[in-house]
Parts: C-alpha cells; structure tokens; sequence
C-alpha cells in the first residue's frame, strides 16, 4: 500500500469535492498500535511542490526522520478549495479580502470557516478514524496549516477543544480576520491543556513585515494571557519568507511539541 492514500470526498456542509492525502507512517502496516493524527490544510502542498513557490512541505521526509521521537503519525493533507480557499479557511472577512474575492466568479461571498470545520469535525474525522489506526482522543489529535491556513487552524482549533489539543499556525494571515477572530476568542474559555504553536518570518512578503510581524505579537500577547506559557510555542525565524522552503523548515519543531505530550 501506498504511503500516500487519495481519496476523493464529497463534503454535504460545503457541497464541493475534496481531495484528502493521508499520509501514513513507515512500517504502518507492521506496527501493532494506533497512531496521532495532525490534519493540515493546503494538503496539496505537503509533499508536492507548490506552484507558487516550487517547495514542498516535504512532510513524508520529516515525519520518517522524526519517527522515533513523534512515535509515528498520520497526516490528513485537505486540498484547499481554490477560489473557495480564503473564504473556507476565515471565520471572518475584511474589506481587502472581500475586494480581492470579487474578482473571483463567486456567487455568494462569505466566511465559510464554520461549515470549513462542520466538513472536517463531522464527515472527514469520522471517515478517517473508520478507516486507519487512528488513536482518535482530543489529545492525540491535532491542526495545522500556513497563512489564511494557519487563520482557520488557531479558529476551529478553539472552537473544537474537544476533538483538537494542539495546532500549529505557520506565518498566519491575521489581518484578515483579527476583527473576527479576537471577537470569537474574547468570548470562550481555553482548557489548560489546549497547546499553540505559532510562527512567523521576519521577512514573509520579502523585505522585513512589519505587519506580519506586529501582529505576530499582538496575537502571542493576547493567548500569553490566556494560556499557560508551557502550552505556547512561538518562534520568530530570521530572514523566513511566506513560502513552503521555510514552513517545511520549522514543521519538526511543531511536530515534536505536540507529540511529546501525546507520548507523555
């Protein structure tokens, strides 16, 4: 079998088709135990090149480098949606990102983050924990992804404490959604066990983001308040652009924060 397992899946809460990479881990076959699963967004990317930058997550490398430490896991990669990608991965729209939308041939513009996590939490999840060895708890079940990726991973994270304990949010987009989002978190509570990983490059649109990078710190000071500071991971990576060679360089710092506590 494959290491790399598509299937094509048909979300009744957003009526598109999806495709779903799960990406297993070495000797799965072999191993007689149930393994964490980390579901990441733009699952086209994670070991095949970006068109856009011409790098890839390089997941299936590094997950089979850190198998030992991690204890191995699977990897659920969710294509986005194209023209729908912004859209699905917000829970909350701002002007710029609505003006961009228009250009699309988009019937309905809207935040389509809630029925983004409907899909994922109601349809994917369960089809994936039927069908491999999953260990499906809260606490060996995680999220991740990059820019408006890494918006929807820290949103439906929150909202689903009960199904997700750790996510990962590599050089989010935060201006799209910081009305939104900092609305949603003002009103609920975060366990003391939920974990943040969040990232950002000094450099992501090329020369030093000062917007990145300013909000980069309004978001870690606002959940430092919120969370205990074991349960954050922040890292600010020098001279890092918005693209997949430098996210696929920060990813095993990810993975070991939120598997050593699934060890544990």
């Amino acid at each position: 079998m494959d290491r790399v397992v598509i299937k094509q899946v048909k979300s009744l809460n957003l009526n598109r088709e999806r495709t779903i990479r799960i990406i297993l881990p070495k000797n799965y076959h072999n191993r007689n135990k149930r393994f964490p699963v980390l579901y990441m967004h733009d699952g086209q990317n994670l070991v095949n090149p970006s068109p856009f930058s011409n790098f890839s997550w390089d997941v299936l490398n590094i997950m089979d480098r850190l198998d030992e430490e991690t204890g191995g896991l699977i990897i659920v990669g969710i294509d986005n949606g194209e023209d729908y990608r912004i859209m699905e991965y917000s829970n909350y729209l701002n002007r710029s990102a609505i003006k961009s939308l228009k250009r699309l041939n988009i019937e309905e513009i809207k935040p389509e983050g809630d029925l983004y996590g409907k899909f994922i939490v109601e349809e994917l999840k369960p089809l994936i924990d039927r069908e491999f060895k999953t260990d499906p708890k809260p606490e060996s079940t995680f999220m991740a992804g990059s820019s408006c990726g890494g918006n929807i991973s820290i949103y439906l994270g929150l909202k689903y404490q009960d199904i997700f304990s750790c996510i990962g949010a590599f050089s989010p987009a935060y201006y799209i959604v910081k009305k939104g989002l900092y609305d949603f978190m003002d009103h609920i509570e975060i366990k003391d066990t939920f974990r943040i990983y969040h990232d950002m490059g000094t450099k992501e649109n090329g020369v030093f983001s000062k917007l990145y990078f300013n909000e980069q710190k309004i978001f870690h000071d606002y959940i430092i308040k919120r969370m205990p500071s074991e349960n954050i991971l922040q890292v600010l990576d020098e001279q890092a652009t918005h693209s997949e060679e430098h996210w696929a360089k920060r990813f095993p710092q990810f993975l070991l924060f939120c598997c050593k506590k699934s060890l544990d």
